[in-house]
C-alpha cells in the first residue's frame, strides 16, 4: 500500500473513531443573571470563572454532566457559599420531568442529586428542569468540589440551549445569585483533532 493510501486510511479510521464517540462541551460560569434583593453580586469573572460545567450528549435522551467549582468561590462570595442547583433549557422540550442520577464526586463534595422543576427568570425563558445538589453541612457542593451526574428522560435529539447555576449562602446574610456561562461553549481538544483530521 502506498504512503498516500496509508495516510488516507489513517484519516478515515480517526474520523470513524470520533464519529462514534460522545464529545463534551465545556462552559465557564460567571455571567450574572440575577441576585437577591439588596445584594450587589460580583460580575467580573471573565478571566477567572468560579465554576466549569462539562456537558455530554450520550444519545438516546441521556446526558451526563460534571460541575467543578474553582478555588475563587470563597474569595468571591464568602466562606459559606455553595452551589445549590443548576437549571437547564433543552430544545425540544422534554416529554415529562427528566430524572437526575448521581454518578460521583470528590471527598467532601455532595453525595446525592435530585431533580427539580425549572424556574424561568428574566433574561432566560422556558427553563425545563433542574438538578439540585445536597445542601446540608455534610452534603454541599462548595469550593474545589466537583460532582458528576446524568440526566435521562430528554428527547433523542435534544440540544442544550440555556442554563444557570444558583450560588447560595453568600455572606453573613445568606444572599443568593444566579449565573450563566461567560462565553459561548468552547469545544474540547478532541473536536479540533477531528477538524484537523478532516482537513
Amino acid at each position: 500500500m502506498s504512503i498516500t493510501k496509508k495516510f488516507y486510511s489513517l484519516v478515515v479510521a480517526v474520523l470513524l473513531a470520533f464519529s462514534n464517540t460522545s464529545h463534551a462541551t465545556v462552559y465557564d460560569f460567571g455571567n450574572l443573571l440575577t441576585a437577591s434583593s439588596g445584594y450587589t453580586a460580583p460580575n467580573s469573572f471573565e478571566s477567572a470563572p468560579f465554576a466549569q460545567l462539562s456537558a455530554t450528549d450520550n444519545g438516546g435522551g441521556v446526558w451526563s454532566f460534571m460541575l467543578s467549582i474553582n478555588n475563587n468561590l470563597f474569595s468571591s462570595f464568602g466562606s459559606s457559599a455553595f452551589i445549590g442547583s443548576m437549571s437547564f433549557d433543552f430544545s425540544p422540550d422534554p416529554f415529562g420531568q427528566p430524572v437526575s442520577t448521581f454518578i460521583g464526586s470528590n471527598v467532601g463534595g455532595v453525595n446525592s442529586v435530585s431533580s427539580t422543576n425549572g424556574t424561568g427568570l428574566s433574561g432566560l425563558t422556558d427553563i425545563d428542569f433542574g438538578t439540585k445538589f445536597g445542601q446540608n453541612s455534610g452534603n454541599r457542593l462548595s469550593q474545589n468540589d466537583w460532582v458528576q451526574w446524568s440526566v435521562s428522560g430528554l428527547t433523542s435529539v435534544s440540544s442544550l440551549t440555556n442554563m444557570y447555576l444558583h450560588v447560595q449562602g453568600i455572606g453573613t446574610e445568606g444572599y443568593s445569585a444566579k449565573y450563566t456561562p461567560i462565553v459561548t461553549p468552547v469545544p474540547e481538544p478532541e473536536t479540533y483533532a477531528m477538524l484537523l483530521a478532516g482537513l
